[in-house]
């Protein structure tokens, strides 16, 4: 579960890892399940899918091709025997201080066809709170792989310390390259994302993580993070889930 050690290193630098957190297996059974929704993507809704352009993307089968999944252990087992997945609750719990509950989960895909791309899938640094306003001590997210990773293959950089005096940075708008939106109909919308201005980055304190399927990297939603590009030649996928404190807990805290 979660050590001591690990516990201070998410207090004191906004993050820890923790090796083999979740059954390979079950991540395997995401992946697999993943994959097989590219070519027969459910009915789960116009919000529950995030498309790369279909102008630079498809599907073997000329249909376009999804990039992520939004809250997919709302619709399937298979997915939330991880994202409820007891010893990740638990380890939640932990590093929070107190009961926790599921906010939300995202599946993504960074598919082979990005590896030529100068953006090549990846993301820019950035804190999860400029999206979801969440009080700094109430929430964590967690990065699970289902592929190993790394530096070039889609790997999780930490800027240790940056959550420290729980303060959100000025953020710009971008688009990604392949762009990514929303498909509705035959109709492409794309949508901008959040990044700190790359320009005032010192990135000589990043930590790039090399990790397995099931590794477990938990980091505060006000923790600088980004992910490398996947420069791997194959597809390689992530599921990235929140906690926030229950009602119940927050009320304790006062």
């Amino acid at each position: 579960m979660v050590t001591d050690a690990e516990l201070k290193t998410y207090a004191e630098h906004g993050y820890c890892l923790v090796r083999g957190l979740i059954d390979p297996a079950k991540m395997a059974a995401v992946r697999e399940r993943s994959m097989d929704m590219i070519d027969a993507t459910p009915e789960w809704g116009e919000a529950s899918f995030h498309w790369l352009d279909p102008q630079e993307a498809k599907t073997k089968a000329g249909k376009p091709l999804y990039g992520s999944a939004q809250s997919p252990s709302r619709y399937e087992d298979v997915f939330k025997a991880v994202a409820e997945n007891p010893a990740l609750k638990t380890a939640m719990s932990k590093v929070i201080g107190d009961d926790v509950r599921l906010y939300t989960d995202q599946t993504g895909i960074k598919h082979d066809v990005v590896c030529g791309k100068e953006q090549g899938g990846c993301s820019y640094y950035h804190q999860d709170s400029w999206y979801w306003h969440i009080d700094p001590s109430q929430g964590c997210n967690v990065w699970i792989p289902t592929d190993k990773v790394g530096a070039e293959a889609i790997g999780l950089a930490i800027k240790p310390g940056s959550q420290k005096g729980w303060a959100l940075t000025e953020h710009e708008q971008y688009f990604d390259d392949p762009k990514i939106g929303k498909v509705i109909g035959d109709t492409f919308t794309p949508f901008k994302r959040h990044r700190i201005p790359r320009e005032t980055i010192d990135y000589s304190d990043e930590i790039i993580f090399e990790m397995e399927p099931g590794d477990a990297l938990f980091f505060s939603n006000y923790t600088w993070h980004r992910s490398e590009p996947n420069r791997s030649g194959e597809t390689k996928m992530f599921y990235a889930i929140a906690y926030k404190l229950t009602d119940e807990a927050i009320a304790r805290q006062g």
